[in-house]
């Protein structure tokens, strides 16, 4: 005598395949999710490291021009305040530059020390980045 199988009816199967399939898609819907929000934020620390290169660039003029006028036989015609029109890559980028000087007494020396500071930013859209430079001085 043969043994009892079991036999499954093809009715107490429906629906499995529904619920498989509903759980990949849910699946692969928060993959295609966590990859787009990864390449937003990887867009976005691009565009903060570039302008954050060219604020940089920016301030670094600022600071030349300050020394340039401080140190140098020919002054620097920019103001202590300018903005970038047609310089090709500091588009929409300024400068802000200014010198601080105080004098210091050494035994019988009284020299001048100078500060000088200057803030590059820049901007594209809603994002602004700056970056300061600094550069002590004695006169």
């Amino acid at each position: 005598m043969r043994p009892k199988q079991n036999i499954i009816i093809p009715l107490q199967q429906q629906g499995s395949m529904l619920v498989m399939a509903l759980f990949v898609i849910v699946v692969l819907a928060y993959l295609g999710l966590t990859i787009s929000r990864l390449l937003a934020s990887g867009t976005d620390a691009v565009v903060h490291e570039v302008l954050g290169q060219r604020a940089l660039n920016a301030a670094r003029a600022g600071i030349e021009c300050q020394l340039a006028t401080t140190f140098a036989s020919s002054p620097c015609t920019n103001l202590p305040q300018f903005t970038f029109t047609n310089v090709r890559g500091l588009e929409n980028c300024t400068y802000q530059a200014n010198v601080a000087q105080k004098s210091v007494i050494d035994g019988s020396l009284t020299r001048t020390y100078a500060q000088f500071t200057s803030m590059g930013q820049c901007s594209v859209g809603n994002i602004v980045v700056s970056r300061t430079v600094y550069i002590d001085a004695m006169l």
